[in-house]
């Protein structure tokens, strides 16, 4: 089976076992609704989520009190893939982006992506190589391919984007 990290608990919220819940992704909220998930070794049902913004108020089955919720406290979210919305061609998910290698059109590698910032109208991949550090706009001029089977994507050079590199 295929689990993939779906966030983090945080503090308790109140006293009947609630958690605060810091999803990777707020828009797969409602994946979760009413489903198995995985915290450590233990699976445990999804009886609630609520609240409109990050963090949300998860209430877990078996999880009654706050001195129960304190031990889960930190702990990763999983739950299996196959809950997931499926997404149009071209789309792809937070999980599947981070960790992919980045190239430029010439071969050259320039690290892996560590981080998506959204920005509204495009996400920004934050690209890292030990102390380097490169913001790739995902926008077609710049993103020309992601390849998920090779782990790896390629963008193109553009004037300004990598200050220490002429184009």
């Amino acid at each position: 089976m295929d689990w993939i990290s779906f966030g983090k608990l945080g503090r308790t919220h109140g006293l009947k076992g609630e958690l605060k819940f810091f999803p990777n992704d707020p828009e797969e909220i409602d994946s979760l609704r009413g489903q198995t998930v995985r915290l450590d070794v233990k699976e445990v049902k999804v009886q609630s989520i609520r609240g409109a913004n990050v963090p949300f108020i998860i209430k877990l089955e078996g999880v009654h009190d706050i001195d129960s919720a304190k031990l889960l406290t930190g702990t990763e979210v999983l739950a299996k893939r196959e809950i997931l919305k499926p997404l149009q061609e071209g789309e792809y998910y937070r999980f599947e982006i981070e960790g992919l290698a980045v190239f430029d059109e010439e071969g050259r590698p320039y690290g892996v992506i560590e981080e998506i910032i959204p920005t509204g109208s495009n996400d920004i991949y934050v690209v890292r190589n030990g102390d380097q550090e490169w913001m790739l706009p995902m926008i077609d001029s710049v993103v020309k391919s992601i390849d998920l089977k090779q782990n790896k994507l390629i963008f193109h050079r553009i004037e300004g984007l990598l200050e220490d590199t002429p184009v």
